[in-house]
């Protein structure tokens, strides 16, 4: 996470100096990659500040996801100047308000998915301050399913779902909750755990899915393209739980292979043939595969490279393209109190 910290009085920013020091000396400091001061409209460089610049423009440099902004100020001038950024709040950045005096941290955007909440925690700790947290599963002491997804870099199928089902976990434990509101005939109250695709109930999606591929010279982008996203759909994997994309290293430069990484936003990483066939697993055998590149099997082997544990979907091959699905062992641990609403 990094935490960008904007304050407006010469307290507040004598404040942002303390937080600052604080929390790179933490014991998850680690956590923190990047932790920069802004006095006003200027930025701090440690020694100096820089030219005046808008507000508005130090929020659009640091609005963005895995980002967390600490306004020191009032908490309006933090809503009105991010108002205009919110989007939504799967991928909105943490957002906290503290009063300069340093007695309130208040998380006002992206309180789970963010890390807004654990934050304002974190920081209370350290400093002496109050953490004024308004989320309901936080005020009734349940844990958040969205929290709960961020904090294992889970996906969550559909945020509709998991905030229906944060409401009817919240009048599950408290039955006054509902008083008043009119019957509705609901479907179990639940969640699982899938790389697979789900529609009828909140699935959270772990990133463990590895796409070994192997592609005859000069293929298109676009025939690599359909193949993939046509095995994914053919076998109801959900595109969100993939994490690499894996392949042999002569093919480290091939445009189709890049151009589908970049696309999906995931890691292209290559093994060497020797490498590749130090795999002990069980794979398919090509004579023509092994001659060419110097092992019998690129797709397979590389997706048991990649750390796999088993495969999903094995060598499937289709106008010089190949491809084979794996998934590798995550772990993480359920909340007590969600494991009864795991289905």
């Amino acid at each position: 996470m990094n935490i960008h910290i904007i304050s407006f009085t010469q307290a507040g920013f004598s404040l942002s100096k303390r937080i600052q020091n604080l929390l790179s000396h933490a014991v998850s400091s680690e956590n923190f990659e990047q932790i920069t001061l802004s006095f006003g409209g200027k930025a701090w460089d440690g020694e100096s500040a820089s030219a005046y610049r808008p507000v508005s423009d130090w929020v659009e440099d640091f609005f963005q996801k895995e980002n967390a902004l600490i306004f020191i100020g009032a908490a309006g001038i933090a809503v009105r100047t991010i108002a205009s950024f919110v989007k939504n709040k799967a991928s909105d950045p943490a957002v906290l308000v503290m009063d300069e005096k340093g007695k309130f941290v208040i998380p006002i955007l992206s309180g789970h998915i963010g890390g807004a909440n654990e934050l304002a925690r974190k920081i209370s700790a350290l400093i002496g301050a109050t953490a004024v947290i308004t989320t309901a599963s936080d005020c009734n002491n349940l844990p958040a399913i969205d929290e709960f997804a961020a904090k294992n870099n889970f996906s969550i199928n559909d945020m509709k779902l998991a905030k229906d089902f944060t409401a009817r976990m919240l009048e599950n434990e408290n039955p006054l909750a509902a008083d008043g509101m009119p019957e509705k005939k609901e479907k179990p109250l639940g969640f699982t755990i899938s790389l697979y695709i789900k529609n009828d109930i909140l699935s959270l999606i772990p990133k463990c899915v590895v796409l070994g591929i192997g592609c005859k010279k000069g293929k298109s982008s676009e025939e690599l393209r359909d193949f993939v996203f046509k095995a994914l759909k053919t076998h109801k994997i959900d595109i969100r739980s993939l994490v690499q994309i894996s392949s042999v290293y002569q093919k480290k430069n091939e445009k189709a292979i890049i151009e589908l990484s970049e696309s999906l936003k995931l890691p292209f990483v290559t093994f060497s043939a020797e490498e590749l066939n130090k795999i002990q697993q069980k794979v398919s055998h090509s004579d023509f595969v092994e001659k060419t590149l110097g092992t019998d099997n690129v797709c397979e082997r590389a997706v048991f490279a990649s750390g796999a544990s088993m495969l999903i979907v094995p060598k499937t091959a289709k106008d010089g393209m190949t491809i084979a699905i794996g998934i590798k062992t995550i772990n993480f641990e359920i909340p007590e109190e969600l494991k009864r609403f795991k289905i």
